[in-house]
């Protein structure tokens, strides 16, 4: 990638930051003015039915002539042409303009640990979209979402930054202004879901869909086990094939999570081994900064800082982080132009 300057100042500027599950749109001095899930509902295979929030409402409860899914998987765009017709909407929404006489801008926060052309295809979203501009440029996500957590990350000392997300988690080592090292991690919140299920089924020998076991999840998750809770569930019995319930134990939600976050904690430690002993060293003074919709999960804290004994730093405000640094970007081009490239001019064009 190349480095380039600053974003142009003519037009409006806008951050998009595409989450697994929701898409968040910070709009240059209007803050965030979208934040809805990241879906599309195609009906009969080529209409738009719906898209962001008013998708999800029809999800798992559709016809056969509605096809609901999300263009973004772990961590990239897997369908370019429902990501456009969804970001497109979302950006109408916010009455983003489209015309050939405008020159808008737009910061698209892309994971670090993706190959090139993944991360060219964020570039190409909206350069082939209707609204008809050139003053493209990208950010790892990362480092975004360490400035929308106020972490300074300009300095010659280290931070290590956690994003736990729905559909991937990246684990990231930041120091003066780039990424030491990145992984991304394949499974988030929705592994949870996953798991969430496959375990009602096999216990309960009751079939429930993904919005009950993100219900079930918000409900009864933690990260400390033991806390004696039940919920209902809803779902079809797999014998019978007839409506059905059961009650589902917080014992029963952990165990779908523990494999998920063991896994989160062995690779931070693994990380933690193969950096700069001086990085590791301002890590262990300064902390380890977790984000992302996931850490929500209840005493999460405790258990990291148990597994890791280093102190730990969770966000007030997971699920904007990235969203709100893009806007950090946008309003101090001139500060954090080093941490934005153009796609323009790679080795792709």
């Amino acid at each position: 990638m190349t480095m380039k300057g600053d974003i142009p100042l003519a037009g409006k500027k806008y951050g998009l930051d595409l989450g697994t599950m929701n898409i968040r749109i910070f709009q240059g001095g209007q803050g965030l003015v979208i934040f809805e899930k990241n879906m599309i509902a195609i009906q009969r295979k080529k209409e738009v039915a719906a898209v962001g929030n008013d998708a999800f409402e029809m999800y798992e409860r559709t016809p056969a002539s509605i096809v609901i899914s999300n263009p973004v998987r772990d961590g990239v765009i897997a369908d370019i042409n429902n990501m456009n017709k969804v970001t497109e909407s979302l950006l109408k929404k916010c009455n983003c303009s489209s015309g050939f006489i405008r020159n808008n801008s737009f910061l698209l926060a892309v994971p670090s640990d993706i190959t090139e052309v993944e991360k060219r295809a964020y570039f190409d979203l909206i350069a082939h979209s209707v609204f008809n501009t050139h003053n493209i440029f990208v950010v790892e996500k990362p480092l975004a979402a360490a400035l929308g957590e106020n972490i300074p990350i300009n300095g010659p000392g280290g931070a290590m930054i956690v994003d736990m997300g729905a559909g991937t988690t990246e684990i990231t080592v930041i120091t003066m202004g780039g990424i030491v090292v990145s992984k991304l991690l394949k499974m988030g919140g929705n592994t949870i879901n996953d798991n969430i299920c496959q375990l009602v089924k096999q216990r309960h020998h009751l079939a429930i869909g993904n919005k009950t076991a993100e219900y079930l999840k918000l409900e009864l998750g933690h990260a400390i086990p033991g806390q004696g809770l039940t919920r209902q569930a809803y779902g079809r019995d797999v014998v019978s094939g007839l409506p059905s319930h059961a009650d589902i134990s917080d014992h029963l939600v952990f165990d779908a999570m523990k494999n998920y976050l063991f896994l989160v904690v062995n690779t931070i430690r693994n990380m933690m081994e193969k950096i700069p002993p001086e990085l590791a060293a301002d890590i262990l003074e300064r902390g380890i900064y977790f984000t992302g919709g996931t850490t929500l999960i209840p005493d999460l804290d405790r258990l990291f800082a148990a597994s890791l004994h280093v102190k730990v730093m969770f966000s007030g405000k997971p699920l904007e982080s990235t969203a709100k640094g893009l806007g950090i970007i946008m309003d101090h081009m001139s500060d954090y132009k080093n941490m934005t490239f153009s796609l323009r001019d790679t080795a792709f064009e």
